[in-house]
């Protein structure tokens, strides 16, 4: 009289088999790198965006406007390309956060309203032009390989143009004959 109940996958000696026990309930998945990544990228972004708001005056304005857009492009090859992560890894563990601090510090040093010569205003100022260098510096590098790619694509196909004498010129810029 013994049989396997496939339904609660048990063994029925005798009497009936047992209710079956609800699936327990799915455990909240961990989200995953990307997405902690991309919510720090937001963050970041956001922050920028914050202290620009909070820092009167058109020059700061520009400056870290431009860090801003230099820094979304960076994040956006971060998404794109993670094999580049190894890159930017200094550029997003120290500069960037350093960056930031000095832009809060600005920010505070600006709520206080002490009119006159700050030189700590002044010096945050000044390497504001460095980090925005720095930064589409940081970028660059980025597109190098690929610029290294599209550059020997080039050179490869002039060179082959004019072997098989598909270029009616001799000088630096190919002419194809068709």
């Amino acid at each position: 009289n013994a049989y396997l109940d496939m339904r609660t996958g048990t063994l029925v000696v005798r009497g009936a088999p047992p209710a079956p026990q609800p699936a327990p309930a799915a455990a909240p998945k961990a989200q995953p790198e990307e997405a902690k990544a991309e919510d720090n990228y937001a963050q970041i972004l956001n922050q920028l965006r914050a202290l620009n708001d909070a820092i009167p005056g058109e020059e700061m304005s520009d400056k870290i406007s431009r860090l801003e857009a230099v820094s979304a492009k960076i994040f956006a090859q971060a998404k794109q390309n993670p094999d580049k992560l190894p890159q930017m890894r200094k550029f997003m563990d120290y500069y960037l956060p350093t960056a930031l601090k000095l832009l809060k510090t600005y920010a505070e040093l600006d709520a206080q309203g002490v009119e006159g010569e700050n030189e700590s205003k002044q010096r945050i100022e000044q390497v504001m032009d460095t980090l925005v260098t720095a930064f589409e510096a940081q970028l660059d590098r980025l597109f190098e390989d690929d610029a290294l790619d599209v550059s020997t694509d080039i050179d490869v196909m002039e060179n082959m143009l004019r072997a098989d004498g598909l270029t009616g010129n001799t000088g630096n810029s190919p002419k194809l004959q068709l």
